[in-house]
This record gives structure tokens, sequence and C-alpha cells, in this order.
């Protein structure tokens, strides 16, 4: 008898022993990166769409599982992913979670301090446009938190993913980790490290010859979430259009928009998905400076070990699109 529960036993434990690493992602620049690492040797579940906002974005049950279940959660920061504080908390895996935002090395920028305006309806319009696209700065709620370091990040900018360089710092701790959680792979992680720091060296060297062409062309975006970007590569943004997605803006703010394009000699004014082409056709009607759409969550981007590359290449392609 004892035999064969012994027997039982070891037949019902062995595809445990044999399992993937299961690392939980919040969102897909996340899973680009973690990918790059994992390749097929550990299992990625994401938790927001691809075409979901982090900042809208309510947790079903199904999400909670993923995260009680998962090895390792590997998420932006609380300043983004406010959904996912409480459910770490509460399933004991915010220790053990990776924080992108909090981890050593990360070279953090804080949101611009002046939006070039001064209406209070700009103002408002500016609060719900970064409300609408989940990467505003977070104000409040932060006293009950006192105990949890590492998660005080008020006023920084969370697109970290839009920085070749922070990349990196998250592939080298998504690497230990996998090491720690499945050492007989740890040198084909170690390996896909060094893989990607060289294949992320050689695309920047390509991505900033390219945009090098274009870098003192002024333009102005809808939503100030680039800074990452702009300040890694160089490039001349000129200012932001506060406006929400859903709302088309007045005719002072419309005035006061075409002011700032012919003052800064602006060439392009670069849209997001969320914008309804009204809107944007609304703020150039009549002048002759181009528009494109700029995707900072690679929405598009097919999954694999080379997204993040994919991603640089997409998103350099949309400012050379409009300012080249």
């Amino acid at each position: 008898m004892n035999k064969l529960l012994f027997a039982l036993g070891v037949s019902a434990l062995s595809p445990l022993a044999l399992a993937k690493p299961v690392i939980v992602t919040s969102i897909k620049p996340v899973s680009m990166i973690v990918a790059a690492i994992a390749g097929d040797k550990a299992e990625i579940q994401q938790i927001v769409s691809s075409t979901a906002s982090p900042h809208d974005f309510a947790m079903r049950p199904s999400d909670l599982k993923k995260i009680i279940n998962a090895d390792t959660v590997v998420w932006v920061g609380e300043s983004l992913e406010r959904f996912l504080e409480k459910p770490l908390e509460n399933a004991g895996k915010e220790e053990s979670s990776i924080e992108w935002l909090a981890l050593d090395g990360m070279a953090l920028h804080n949101f611009a301090k002046e939006h070039h305006h001064d209406e209070d309806e700009a103002e408002e319009d500016h609060d719900h446009d970064h409300e609408a696209h989940g990467d505003h700065e977070e104000h409040g709620d932060h006293d009950e938190h006192e105990g949890h370091e590492g998660h005080h990040h008020d006023g920084v900018d969370p697109h970290v993913w839009l920085s070749p360089d922070n990349a990196r710092v998250l592939a080298k701790a998504v690497t230990a980790r996998l090491v720690s959680l499945d050492s007989a792979n740890a040198e084909y992680y170690k390996d896909n490290l060094a893989s990607f720091e060289n294949g992320l060296s050689a695309k920047d060297a390509e991505i900033r010859n390219a945009l090098n062409k274009v870098n003192k062309v002024p333009y102005i975006v809808f939503h100030d979430g680039y800074s990452y970007f702009e300040q890694h590569y160089g490039l001349s943004h000129a200012g932001e259009i506060t406006v929400s997605p859903e709302r088309k803006p007045g005719a002072k703010k419309v005035a006061e928009i075409r002011h700032e394009i012919q003052e800064n000699k602006v060439q392009c004014v670069f849209s997001e998905p969320q914008f309804s082409p009204a809107i944007v056709k609304t703020l150039l009607e009549g002048s002759d400076v181009k528009t494109a759409p700029l995707d900072p969550l690679g929405s598009k981007v097919k999954m694999g070990t080379n997204a993040y590359f994919s991603f640089l290449d997409s998103l350099s392609g949309q400012f050379l699109s409009c300012l080249g």
C-alpha cells in the first residue's frame, strides 16, 4: 500500500518538476523584454491586453488566478499599473515581483512641469488626456503605502520601455530571476541576455544613425509620454497638445495650438490611435503640417524573442515617416 501511494505520489509530482517557470507580465512592452530572455523555456502570461489602457484596466478573476500561480510577476510599477498593487500584496507576490521602476540602474524622468497652456479648460483637458491614456502622474492615496519602499514614483514618467538603456536593466533582472527559478537552463537564459544586449546595441546604433538626420525637425505630440525615446535620440520635441481624446477642442484652444505650431515652425503633429481623426483634422485644417500616429505600446508588434527590436524599429519608423 505504501509503495503504491509512493508510486502515485511520484507520478503525480513528476509533471510539476518539469513545468516551465510562469512569468506573469503587466503590459506588452514588458512581455517583449521577458520574451527575449525566456525564449521557449518559460511561459509568459500577460494581464493587460495589447490594445487596452493600463490605467482603467479592471482585474478579472482569471487575472487574479494568474498572479496567484505566477512564479514571478513583472510590472512597470504602481504609477502606471495601480490596479496591480493590492492583488500582488494580497497574493503575497509583492516582494518577489520585479517592479521595473524600482530596479537599480534605472534612469527615470519626471513629467514636464510646464505644458504650454494656462487656461483652466486646457488644464482639465490635460488631466483627462493623461487619465485616458493611463500614463499620468498619480497624486493621491500614497499615505497607506508607507511600508512599501519602491512604490513612491509620484511625478515620474512611467514610459520606461521607450529607453533602450532601461530595457537593458530589466533584461538583466529577468535573467537573474529565471536563472534562480530554473537553474537547469541557466546558460540558456544567460546566452539569451548576451544576444539581447548585442542585438540592442546594434539596433540602437542603427536607429540613432537614422534619427540623427531629422533630430532638428520640430514636432508636437498629443500626449507627453515619449521623453525617454526623445532624450535618448536627441529629438526636437516642441510641445504637446493637451486635449482629450474624446472631446473636440474649442475655438480658443484650436487658435492657441495653431499659434504654437506657427511660432515653433512645427513640421509634424503626432497623434495616437486613441485620438479621433476628426480632432487632428480640426487642428491642422488649412495648414501644410504633416501628421502621423505614434503607438507607444507596440500594439501591432508580433511577439517573439525579437519583439522589442521590432518595437523600436516601428516607433522610429513612425517618427521618420513624419519628420523626414
